[in-house]
């Protein structure tokens, strides 16, 4: 070294308010504002032994750096500017005499404090270059620990990792607060195990050089690491262990576990701070778990975080009146959202633009569009953002001509509407069901110079799911990529409602896909999308293993999960998975029974179905529903308890609606009870008029005890009523295209083959024991016509098509079917797939059949 200076251990900046003492020969502020010496020494370079010290040299780095640091204070206090100046004057003469003097590269202390000060200069990139320079082997510890904290300062989780494993195998300590920028690096890096298994390594050398207890700011990023990590159990053992005390650490989990979706953990991690006062929550508190209900759909639970918040004498502010809001108008509680107004009223508070907002769009989301209007006329201070609320809720509401002179209003008052102005007015298009409009209202913004975003495409997507339109949505979904726009994760999610709706198994599997390389995959809500597409698409097996990879499970997972099992006839795992649900600590609600309930059904499993019905009310605490009592009525009347179903309905508290009497007509289909059917359809018909179904199960009833006056007569009251029939069909994917095979519909292109193949499989079935069950066809028609028309069924023309189109494929023949499958084809099935050695997979109107190697998955029972 030039000069051989003995220099006590330096804090690191964070906590240099415990090493305040100057050296004896250090300036004083003052000193570095003054013009001369300093300046003309630093100007010049003079030599002076003084410059050469270190520890002086560190000093007035030090000092230069903290006057940097209240430049943002120099606006409102304008004293500070000449200091601020001075700063920037003799920060650049600094960094050079440090150069010259040899100090920037030999003395770590020197060194440290440079790049602090390059950092405050805002040449981060600079900073860092500084203190990876020099060889590695004579680095001293003191710059070791300072790379890896302002590596981890700076977003560079990866650099700051490998700088602390390098200094690990060189054997270099690491200091407290290199530790608790290196915990922090692996919680945020934490998308793999390897960093996990790096934030324990890390732990592990914390407990082992006590750092733990001994450092401030390690138990609090050491807890951050497990949360980041979803180990909340692990997190909140490091906060309860901690001496230090911590109300900052135990936000920050707070905060980590909300940004996650893992609310039940935030909430239950606040209550645990007021229990076990180790740490007392604030408004910043509650005000977080709050947020996290609002922006993960736990609106619900929103008002009971405040009423917990108000139990502790905490005032709210704006920040949790916008949050409860905002949970109350996606929950569409009106009554609350008019409790909050009144608070401002009673406290004579004067809503804000922000505050003011979100009363306009709750008014709005919950159907007063009159008190939102006489918010918003009350408002003295507006953005477009409340603007915005307004227009959508008119929009929404189908109110378009009010919607459209509200943004003329806006232009009117200079205030030009944005993109998020027209997707309020595309979503009210879209969610009513005029989707050619909202399409031709996103094509004009575009033709004027706007630029459709996600959310844009989004709404149009949505609203084609909703109104059932899943091939438009799907339609949609590739003009929104030929745009070149991304999809979000709300987008990703509607497009796999919409494979769902249509079964459309590759392409949720290419949105899977999407959603691994986006990193959606791990989002608890897109695992439960994916579960819920592929229960539907007929690959039970994906569902279940999306199901095991899922890390927190919550109870709308396990519902989708259950009503999979249920719709494929697996109620044995339906049953097992119910009560892992309930050990592991969640409570189930009506839907989770729905799916129980239905997975009985599946399987004509009356006692176990008794057992869970009963069990609602007086062990599990759920009412049951109209729902429920309709999934008892349909297992008792298709097992051939059709009085019983009757006597169930009529001693029930809830009046039967159509889906109990839809079960009724069901279970006489099945059982060709006529008088009890009548009885069902009459209420059916005052229920639901306009449903075709009904007509045509009672027609095939009639037509199937030969009478055929009656079916007739039914026929013409359809007619007379207006009501449209839904002609059955069924269809296959192969390859990339779908085909559809209808009643009466058009031909396919290729019937000679597909009928040609099918009358060799039927020759070869009867060879092994298939007989035709002509009871199958009910109409007026010779028996010899009947067989012929029962090679028409549109689930034998596509599987024969999937066999044809597929015969080098070994992968399953899956069929979409709208009405419950016949015994026939159900039949004929079974011997196809022992005959061709191939699985099928049908989901009829009903279920899904799995059939292999002569045998069906429902036991024939369906």
């Amino acid at each position: 070294m030039a000069q051989a200076i003995s220099l006590p251990p330096l804090p690191s900046p964070h906590h240099r308010q415990h090493h305040n003492a100057r050296s004896s020969r250090a300036p004083s502020p003052s000193q570095l504002r003054a013009e001369s010496p300093l300046s003309a020494a630093l100007r010049a370079g003079d030599g002076s032994s003084s410059f050469r010290d270190a520890r002086f040299l560190v000093s007035l780095l030090r000092q230069c750096g903290d006057l940097l640091q209240g430049e943002d204070a120099s606006a409102t206090h304008p004293s500070s500017n000449a200091d601020l100046l001075t700063a920037r004057r003799l920060a650049p003469q600094l960094h050079s005499l440090a150069v010259r003097a040899g100090h920037a590269t030999r003395e770590p202390h020197v060194a440290c404090a440079l790049a602090d000060l390059l950092a405050r200069l805002g040449r981060a990139a600079s900073s860092r270059r500084l203190l990876a320079e020099g060889d590695a082997d004579a680095k001293d510890a003191v710059l070791w620990n300072k790379q890896v904290a302002m590596l981890a300062e700076a977003g560079d989780w990866g650099g700051a990792i490998a700088a602390f494993r390098e200094m690990q195998a060189r054997g270099v300590a690491a200091d407290g607060y290199a530790c608790a920028r290196v915990l922090h690096a692996c919680g945020r890096a934490s998308a793999g195990d390897p960093r996990r298994r790096e934030g324990r390594a890390v732990h592990a050398h914390a407990l082992k050089a006590g750092l733990v207890d001994a450092h401030p700011l390690v138990p609090g990023f050491l807890a951050g690491m497990y949360a980041e990590g979803a180990d909340v159990a692990a997190a909140t053992t490091v906060l309860l262990r901690s001496s230090v005390e911590g109300t900052v650490a135990w936000n920050a989990v707070i905060a980590c576990c909300v940004r996650l979706g893992l609310v039940d953990d935030a909430m239950e991690l606040a209550e645990r701070m007021a229990r076990t006062g180790t740490a007392e929550p604030t408004l910043a508190t509650w005000n977080t778990v709050l947020s996290g209900c609002a922006r993960h759909g736990r609106d619900r639970e929103a008002v009971a975080v405040v009423r917990r918040m108000l139990e502790q004498d905490l005032s709210p502010d704006a920040t949790t009146v916008s949050s409860l809001l905002k949970s109350v108008a996606n929950a569409g509680a009106l009554g609350h959202g008019t409790e909050v107004h009144g608070f401002f009223l009673r406290h004579h508070l004067v809503p804000d633009a922000y505050t003011g907002t979100a009363l306009v769009d709750m008014y709005a989301k919950c159907g007063r569009l009159d008190c939102a209007q006489k918010v918003f006329d009350g408002l003295e201070h507006r953005n477009l953002a409340t603007w915005n609320s307004l227009v959508a809720g008119y929009a929404n509401a189908g109110e378009f001509d009010r919607a459209l002179e509200l943004v003329g209003t806006m232009k009117r008052n200079r205030l030009d509407p944005n993109v998020t102005t027209w997707n309020g007015l595309i979503t009210g298009y879209a969610m009513n069901g005029l989707s050619s409009q909202a399409m031709l209202l996103l094509r004009q913004i575009k033709a004027a110079g706007l630029t459709p975003n996600a959310v844009s495409w989004t709404s149009l997507i949505s609203g084609s799911c909703q109104n059932g339109e899943y091939d438009d949505a799907i339609t949609l979904f590739a003009e929104m990529q030929s745009d070149g726009v991304q999809p979000s994760l709300v987008t990703t999610l509607v497009l796999l409602r919409a494979c769902a709706g249509l079964a459309l198994l590759k392409k949720g599997k290419e949105l899977h896909c999407f959603a691994l390389r986006r990193a959606y995959a791990g989002e608890t809500v897109v695992g439960t999308a994916l579960v819920d597409m592929y229960s539907k698409a007929g690959s039970l097996t994906s569902a279940k293993r999306v199901f095991g990879r899922i890390q927190s499970k919550n109870l709308v997972c396990c519902n989708a999960m259950l009503t999979g099992l249920a719709v494929h006839g697996q109620a044995h795992e339906a049953i097992a998975l119910f009560h892992d649900l309930w050990r592991s600590g969640l409570k189930p609600d009506s839907i989770t029974f729905t799916a129980l309930l239905t997975a009985c059904r599946s399987m004509g499993l009356i006692a176990e179905a008794w057992e869970y019905f009963d069990g609602m009310e007086t062990k599990y605490g759920v009412t049951p529903t109209a729902e429920n009592y309709a999934c008892m009525v349909d297992l008792l009347a298709r097992t051939g308890y059709l009085d019983e179903a009757m006597a169930f309905i009529e001693r029930s508290p809830v009046d039967p609606g159509a889906s109990s009497w839809g079960a009724i007509l069901t279970g006489c289909s099945i059982h060709g009870n006529l008088d009890l059917a009548e009885e069902a359809a009459r209420n059916l018909f005052r229920l639901e008029p306009y449903n075709s179904a009904n007509y045509l199960m009672m027609m095939s009833l009639y037509e199937h005890q030969q009478m055929y006056d009656e079916a007739e007569s039914l026929k013409y009251a359809m007619k007379a009523r207006g009501v449209n029939t839904r002609p059955g069909w069924s269809w296959i994917q192969v390859e990339q295209g779908i085909h559809v095979f209808e009643v009466d519909g058009s031909p396919h292109p290729e019937t000679a083959e597909i009928y040609e193949e099918m009358s060799r499989l039927v020759s070869r079935i009867k060879a092994a024991g298939y007989s035709p069950d002509r009871s199958c066809i009910s109409y007026d028609v010779p028996e010899e016509e009947k067989e012929k028309l029962l090679l028409c069924h549109t689930e034998k023309l596509a599987i024969t098509y999937g066999l044809i189109r597929s015969d080098t494929s070994r992968m399953p023949i899956r069929v979409i079917k709208n009405t419950r499958m016949c015994n026939d084809c159900h039949e004929v099935a079974k011997h196809v797939s022992a005959l061709c050695d191939r699985q099928i997979i049908l989901r009829d109107g009903a279920r899904f059949h799995h059939f292999v190697d002569g045998k069906c998955s429902c036991n024939d029972y369906w």
